[in-house]
């Protein structure tokens, strides 16, 4: 009999969240475990999934949250690439009035142009 590689687990990470969350029976929570796998070492996350597993006078009901809540003691793993600087913030161009905006300015002094038509009070003679 040859055995087939599970090809949803594609990285280390993967495989522990896998096993994670066969030991703690919860395989509908594969996705939880998988982001831990990503913040914790591996070392450190076996051994405390095995030991939830037997501790005595733990209902197999609540493992999993037994170990998320032994996860606080946990070092978490430094982060690999480093922060990104932070963008100074835009600060918006202020307008003298909000009902003059839609109009182009003129030069200082000269009287607007208005729109033309009979409702204006432009004659036609």
């Amino acid at each position: 009999m040859r055995l087939t590689p599970d090809k949803h687990l594609h990285s280390r990470e993967h495989l522990l969240a896998d096993d994670l969350s066969r030991m703690l029976l919860e395989p509908k929570r594969f996705a939880a475990y998988l982001g831990i796998a990503k913040m914790y070492y591996e070392s450190d996350l076996r051994t405390l999934a095995r030991r939830v597993v037997e501790k005595e006078g733990l209902d197999p009901k609540n493992r999993g949250r037994y170990f998320f809540g032994a996860l606080r003691r946990l070092e978490r793993k430094p982060n690999g690439r480093p922060k990104a600087p932070a963008r100074p913030k835009r600060t918006p161009q202020r307008t003298a009035n909000a009902k003059t905006t839609r109009y182009p300015r003129t030069a200082s002094g000269a009287p607007r142009r208005r729109r033309g038509g009979a409702a204006h009070g432009d004659t036609v003679a």
